[in-house]
Order: structure tokens, then sequence, then C-alpha cells
């Protein structure tokens, strides 16, 4: 049975609305300090004023809980903004956090408020019991995530002025995955190990226009079309098994049915074989976001006048990098192809692939075993993310980094992440609050 005050308390983190741009951050902060009366009175709240610059930090949440020792900092982030919504395809309103069968209904609800509320309670309730922790513990959320702000490399800045080295960071990622009973028998835990790249990339078709009366071939619009439809129907990018796309198959392989079963543990040792396949036109690319950088149209633009062929025109494009591919190579392979079809390329912005956590290493093993404890039927999965988070700042200043809220979703309400009727089975709060509690604790 849930704690009722958690679904109370919940509810009223859900209820303010924190978009990233124009959201109510100030609120929202008030609600935490009576939400979490324990965290606010007893944990150091950290001044980023001295490392921020000209950036924005007044809406960064830093908490400090000192522990016994000092040497294995542990990091629990979130982040406090939620994309925003469009309330006409809603069934509920999204800020009023609608209970409905044992499902909360709110923007936020799965990304990531979720993930705040469970670390805070963590803590809170640890501070109610008097336990103090055996290490550093840091509270890190926040305000734009959502938008790549600046929230969590003020975080950042701050650790490396302090020689903090983070033992082990946790951030949103994976989660526990239920079983659906068709494809997959057993829980899967899935443990983000890395995330790709990113890059927003747009290409420019130019020409002398004219009158749509008396049309040339090859216009600026003709050109961009037959370049996303030779895009769309090519494989662009060489397809790769890493060692991580691997490493998730084979332990994937262990919530399948037999047969199933038998052939993933076949493709986590010889992937190579199977990844182009996976990529293809003929397997629908289904296997793409794991096996391959990818490339995704996402804004177009060119004439305004109906019968008039425009002088320019353009389309912009989403890249996910795989790890291994980096940014240099796959720019240089768009440029040339580009060219082909008579287009300027311009990139927009772009990061690199993150490193890989060692799924052997202690932070791993540590986040492992409580998942074991806390989850002892579901399958524990290391996860190539292709989305990206937040971890990646504070990636290469920690010694491990995980992308993981170990809360129960359906792939149903994972579908549903950044989309519409965004919600959250309310009794899952439990086992995840647990979690952060024994990780804390057993951190030594």
């Amino acid at each position: 049975m849930t704690n009722s005050k958690y679904i109370q308390d919940f509810c009223k983190l859900l209820q303010v609305n924190t978009v990233s741009n124009g959201g109510d951050f100030a609120t929202f902060h008030k609600v935490l300090a009576q939400v979490f009366p324990q965290v606010h009175a007893h944990l150091h709240k950290v001044d980023l004023s001295a490392v921020a610059g000209d950036r924005d930090c007044a809406n960064v949440l830093l908490f400090k809980w000192e522990g016994i020792s000092h040497d294995k900092p542990l990091v629990l982030m979130a982040h406090q903004d939620v994309v925003p919504v469009n309330e006409t395809h809603w069934d509920y309103p999204p800020f009023d956090a609608t209970i409905v069968d044992d499902k909360v209904y709110a923007r936020g609800a799965i990304d990531c408020k979720n993930t705040l509320f469970c670390t805070m309670m963590a803590v809170e309730e640890l501070l109610t019991q008097g336990i103090v922790p055996p290490q550093d513990v840091y509270l890190s959320y926040s305000p734009n995530e959502e938008i790549s702000g600046a929230g969590t490399p003020i975080v950042r800045d701050y650790f490396v002025a302090k020689n903090i080295t983070p033992f082990l960071v946790v951030d949103e990622g994976g989660a526990l995955m239920k079983a659906d009973g068709k494809t997959y028998h057993k829980d899967m835990l899935m443990v983000g190990a890395t995330e790709k790249g990113y890059a927003d990339v747009k290409f420019v078709a130019k020409g002398n226009g004219g009158h749509a009366s008396n049309p040339p071939l090859n216009t600026p619009i003709a050109r961009i079309a037959k370049f996303v439809n030779y895009c769309e129907n090519h494989q662009i990018f060489r397809p790769r098994a890493t060692k991580i796309a691997k490493k998730m198959v084979y332990k994937m392989a262990d919530a399948l049915p037999f047969f199933k079963r038998v052939g993933c543990k076949t493709i986590g040792v010889t992937g190579g074989l199977v990844a182009p396949i996976a990529c293809s036109k003929l397997a629908k690319r289904a296997g793409a976001m794991l096996f391959s950088t990818t490339i995704a149209f996402t804004t177009t633009g060119g004439g305004t006048v109906r019968n008039a062929i425009p002088n320019e025109a353009y389309v912009t494009a989403n890249i996910r990098f795989l790890q291994g591919d980096t940014s240099k190579k796959c720019f240089a392979k768009l440029t040339k192809l580009a060219n082909k079809f008579d287009l300027e390329m311009e990139v927009i912005k772009f990061r690199e692939a993150s490193g890989v956590v060692d799924i052997n290493g202690e932070g791993y093993k540590l986040f492992q075993s409580i998942a074991n404890q806390i989850y002892p039927d579901a399958v524990v999965c290391p996860f190539l993310m292709y989305a990206g988070t937040d971890c990646r700042h504070l990636q290469p200043i920690a010694k491990h980094a995980i992308r993981c809220t170990p809360i129960a979703l359906t792939y149903e309400q994972v579908a549903l992440m950044h989309g519409n009727n965004e919600n959250l089975t309310i009794s899952a709060l439990d086992n995840c609050i647990k979690f952060f509690k024994q990780l804390i604790q057993q951190n030594k």
C-alpha cells in the first residue's frame, strides 16, 4: 500500500508549472521546502554564484549532506524543469495531477519530478531517522535540462573549483521496465551506462527563384526533397556493434522466452554480423538506435508565396552519434553527401558521445547489488541511452556515472514521455525511495 503522504506530496510538486522557460520556480522551491522540511533544515544549500560567472544560477539547487567520510561523494541528480504541453490533447489538465486507477497524470510525472521526489524523500526519511550517511551526499537539481541549459555545468564547475571528485553520480535515464508478457517475460532494470552524442545540422539549397508558371529543374525545394529521400532510403552511417550494445542485448536476453533468448545471446557475442541487418530497410531499421549513428529531419522552410519558386529552402536534421563515431568523421560524410545534392551545410550545435561506464567497476556493482535487493526478480541490464541527460556534464569528473531512475514503468508509459497524458503508477514510488535510501547507506 503506497504511503498516502507520498501521493499528496508528489502531487504538490507536479501541480507547479516548471516549464523550462517561464516556469514558476520560486513557487516550486517553496513547495519543496514545505514537503521536505528536514532536507531544508539540515542540508547545506550551496551558493553557486562564485562559479556561475555570467550564467544564471538563481534556480539551480545543490544541497550537501555531510557524511562520516568524504572520499566517496555520492551525487543524486534530477531536473526541475519540464517540457511544454498542449493541453487540448490531454485527457486531464497537465498541471492538476489527476489520479485515476493508481496513476497520476501530469507533466513531469516520469520526466523527471519522480526522480527529484524520490531522491529528496529518501534523504528526508533518513534524516528523520537520525541517520548520518557514510559518505557525503549531494542533491543536484537543474532548472533547464530540457533546453540544454547551464544548470548542471555550473554544478560541475563548483565541484572542480572545490576539488571534489564524485565517486558515483546517478541521474535520470533507464528505469525498471515491467514485463509485458509478450516480448519480455521478466522485468528489466535498464541502467544507463552511456549516451549517444548529439548534433543539429542545417542543409540549405539556393537558386535563382522565379515564377511558378515557368519552373526550372532542380529547384531548391526539389533538391532538398531528393536529399531527404536519399537519407531516408540509405544507411548513411556504417552500422557497428559496440561493446556496450552487445552487452545490452546479451543481458536483455535473460528477459526473453527461450528461443528468442538463444538468438539474443548469440547477437551479444556476434553482434558485428547482425548490426547491418538490424539497421537495414528489410528490418525497418529496428536496430538503428542501438547499432548506428542516426539522422532524423526535424524542421524545414522555404518559400512563402504560393506561385513563386523560392531562392532558398532548408531542412534541419538531428544527429545522434554512436560511440566511436566522432562528429568530425560524421560531418565529413554529410558534407560530401550535401555537395552531391548542391546543398550547403551548417552545424548549429553538437556534442560528442559520452564515455562508457565500467560495468565491472565498483560504482556499477554497488548500484546493481541494491537493484538485486529491491527488485530481486528483475534482470539488471546495462543500457545505451539514445537520448541525452545532464549526467554527461558530471561524467568527466566522476569515477562512475549512471543514468537510471530505479522506478517501475510500463512500455506504454515510456512512450508518453514528452507527449500527451504523461503518467506514473503511484505505487511505484515506494520501491524507488527504498532504493535511494539503500544506495545512500551502502555507499561506504
